[in-house]
C-alpha cells in the first residue's frame, strides 16, 4: 500500500503527472465525433493519419510504409504480407494519440539499440517483439505493444526507453489562420460611389436615348442661335 510519505514524494508525483500527461497526449489524437441529422461522422482521420506520416514517415522508410503501418494499428488488422503491417498489434485496434505513442516508444527501444533508422524486421521487432539484429549483436525485444497489451502504462515504457515527457509530446500544430472581412473605409466608400456615377454616366451618353437627348439639345441651341441673329438684322435693315 502506498504510504503518506511515498504519495508525498517528488518521484512519485513526478510519475503521476507524466502518467496523466501521457494519457491526454493519447486522447487528444483521436478524431471528434459529431451528430448530424442521426449519422455519426469521423471527423478529421485522413489530417490525423497525414501528421502521423509526416512525423515518422522518415524514420519508418517512407509514405508508403508507414501509411500501411498506421492503418493497422489504427484497424488492428494487418495490410502487408511483410513487416511489422503485416501482424495483428496485440493491443487490438489504437487511437490516433495511442499510434503515436506507440511509434515514439518504439523509436526510444531501438534508438537504446544504436538503431536511428530500422528496418522491417528491426521495427517488427520493437512493435511486436522479437530478436533485434544489430551490428552489436543479437537483442531479445519484448515489444511495445504486447507490453502495453499486459497492462504496461506507457509512463512505466517511457521511463524504461529513456523518454521524457517532452519526447512524448506531439509537435506543436499550425496555428489556424481565420480570415475576418473588413468593413470598407470612408475613402473607399466615396471611391467606389465615384466610380459607380461615373459608369452611370458613361452608360447614358452611349445608350440611344443619351444620344438623342444630345442631338435634341444641339438643335434648340443652334435654333436660339439663329433666331437671336435674326432679329438683330431686321432692325439694322430698318435703320437703311
Amino acid at each position: 500500500m502506498t504510504t503518506f510519505i511515498q504519495f508525498c514524494s517528488p518521484e512519485w508525483l513526478q510519475r503521476c503527472l507524466r502518467a496523466t500527461v501521457l494519457a491526454v497526449a493519447a486522447a487528444v489524437a483521436v478524431p471528434a465525433l459529431v451528430q448530424a441529422q442521426g449519422v455519426t461522422a469521423t471527423l478529421d482521420n485522413a489530417a490525423s493519419t497525414e501528421r502521423l506520416i509526416a512525423e515518422f514517415g522518415g524514420w519508418i522508410g517512407n509514405h508508403h510504409d508507414a501509411d500501411q503501418l498506421i492503418t493497422t494499428l489504427r484497424s488492428g488488422r494487418p495490410t502487408a504480407t511483410a513487416g511489422a503491417a503485416s501482424r495483428e498489434p496485440a493491443t487490438g485496434a489504437l487511437g490516433y494519440g495511442e499510434v503515436r505513442l506507440a511509434l515514439k516508444l518504439a523509436q526510444g527501444a531501438l534508438a537504446q539499440q544504436g538503431v536511428a533508422y530500422p528496418d522491417a524486421a528491426q521495427l517488427q521487432a520493437a512493435l511486436h517483439g522479437g530478436v533485434l539484429h544489430t551490428a552489436q549483436g543479437e537483442q531479445t525485444l519484448e515489444g511495445v505493444l504486447p507490453l502495453k497489451a499486459q497492462g504496461t502504462g506507457w509512463a512505466t515504457m517511457a521511463d524504461r526507453y529513456g523518454l521524457t515527457t517532452e519526447d512524448m509530446l506531439p509537435p506543436p500544430g499550425k496555428p489556424v489562420v481565420v480570415k475576418r472581412l473588413m468593413e470598407p473605409s470612408a475613402k473607399a466608400k466615396a471611391k467606389a460611389g465615384a466610380k459607380g456615377k461615373a459608369k452611370t454616366s458613361a452608360k447614358a451618353k452611349s445608350s440611344p436615348k443619351g444620344k438623342a437627348g444630345a442631338k435634341s439639345g444641339v438643335k434648340k441651341a443652334t435654333g436660339k442661335a439663329t433666331k437671336a441673329a435674326s432679329s438683330k438684322a431686321k432692325p439694322a435693315a430698318a435703320k437703311k
